[in-house]
């Protein structure tokens, strides 16, 4: 079987939701089975690292632009050798913070034609290196009051700024093919939703309508053999909620570990609950391991939930079958999808009952709870 790899291109104007997009992407990437490769943000990379076209010491900024060219087509090269010396059955995508057309946004024309030549570059063929191109409108534009630059020291555009820098980076990208804008007529969790979908539809992916149904199995009475012929991937899961204090009275506050193929990533949360029982997310975001026991070391009074997660497609349904540490608690999640609307449990499942809108089993309380952090793992697939 070849190789199935896609390169997608996140972009945008800034304080569009980047950070917080490309968490819930390369999670929801994973559970589906695909290795996932992030290149990160070139621009910033080197601003942080002193290379800056402003303040002291400012390096010129056709030749910071020229820097960034360099800097971000070698990276590019070495995460698309990476992702060819992976097995040739292995699903992968590469994620990238911005791609080189995004450079043509802070320059004129014929400028940025002029740097393309020094490397014998042209924008056709830079556009036709990416598979889709998603741009995040930025906050400025039609959410101005959650504007704000506190999550990215490097950059320092006014809202005024920030929407012409946003119609240019539409412009610096708009001859390819498949370019999808997201703007802010919605609320930010379904922005979010609306890129996952967007991706989902390029990977040939059933799309959720989120309306997620929950069930208890029986594993005593379940065969989970058939999991290895359904391209189940397997993640070992840690998700630690703080024990809210200080400036997060009231909000929940959570800490994950992914363990997927012997490798670890790490995710900071910060959720508040609404009075109409709704949650809306103050930030998702990917930290380093670094962060994250930092994170758990300043919180004394934390509870913790662990278990496994078998990932799989059946039926154009997605499935998500959590298997508790240390108890006999094993909660099925089935999101079904346009495609399918209609709930198929897989035989081999014995349910017990529908726990769908039972707060005993919201991960919080179960974490809460010390009689439900006693469960048994007893297969696996």
């Amino acid at each position: 079987m070849n190789k199935s790899l896609f390169k997608i291109v996140l972009t945008g104007g800034p304080c569009a939701g980047k950070t917080t997009a490309f968490s819930k992407i390369e999670e929801d990437l994973t559970e589906k089975g695909y290795q996932v490769f992030v290149v990160s943000e070139s621009a910033t990379e080197l601003i942080k690292g002193g290379i800056r076209p402003f303040g002291n010491n400012s390096f010129d900024f056709l030749e910071f632009q020229n820097l960034i060219l360099q800097y971000q087509l070698g990276k590019e090269k070495i995460y698309e050798n990476a992702a060819m010396s992976i097995p040739n059955n292995k699903k992968c995508v590469i994620l990238y913070d911005r791609g080189v057309m995004d450079n043509k946004a802070y320059l004129d024309q014929q400028k940025f034609i002029e740097l393309l030549n020094r490397y014998q570059l042209n924008e056709l063929s830079l556009l036709d290196n990416y598979d889709m191109v998603i741009h995040l409108v930025t906050a400025a534009d039609g959410k101005e009051e959650y504007y704000t630059l506190s999550n990215n020291t490097a950059r320092s555009e006014t809202a005024e700024e920030a929407r012409m820098l946003d119609k240019k980076t539409i412009n610096a990208w708009a001859g390819h093919n498949n370019l999808k804008i997201i703007d802010n007529s919605t609320g930010f969790e379904e922005k979010l939703n609306k890129v996952t979908d967007a991706i989902s539809n390029l990977l040939g992916h059933p799309i959720s309508i989120r309306q997620q149904r929950k069930y208890r199995i029986d594993l005593s009475n379940s065969n989970l053999d058939f999991l290895k012929t359904n391209n189940c991937s397997k993640i070992k899961i840690e998700q630690t909620y703080l024990v809210n204090m200080g400036p997060y009275d009231g909000y929940e506050e959570r800490l994950r570990k992914r363990t997927y193929q012997n490798k670890n990533s790490y995710y900071y949360t910060i959720q508040k609950h609404e009075s109409d029982g709704f949650s809306k997310i103050v930030t998702d975001r990917k930290i380093t391991e670094a962060e994250y026991f930092t994170r758990m070391d300043m919180c004394e009074a934390k509870n913790t939930i662990k278990k496994i997660r078998y990932s799989f497609a059946l039926n154009k349904q997605y499935f998500k079958l959590d298997v508790f540490d240390e108890e006999e608690l094993v909660i099925l999640e089935i999101e079904p999808t346009i495609e399918n609307q209609t709930i198929h449990i897989p035989d081999d499942l014995y349910v017990i009952e529908e726990v769908t809108n039972d707060f005993k089993y919201k991960n919080y309380n179960l974490a809460d709870n010390k009689q439900k952090q006693k469960c048994l793992v007893r297969k696996s697939c």
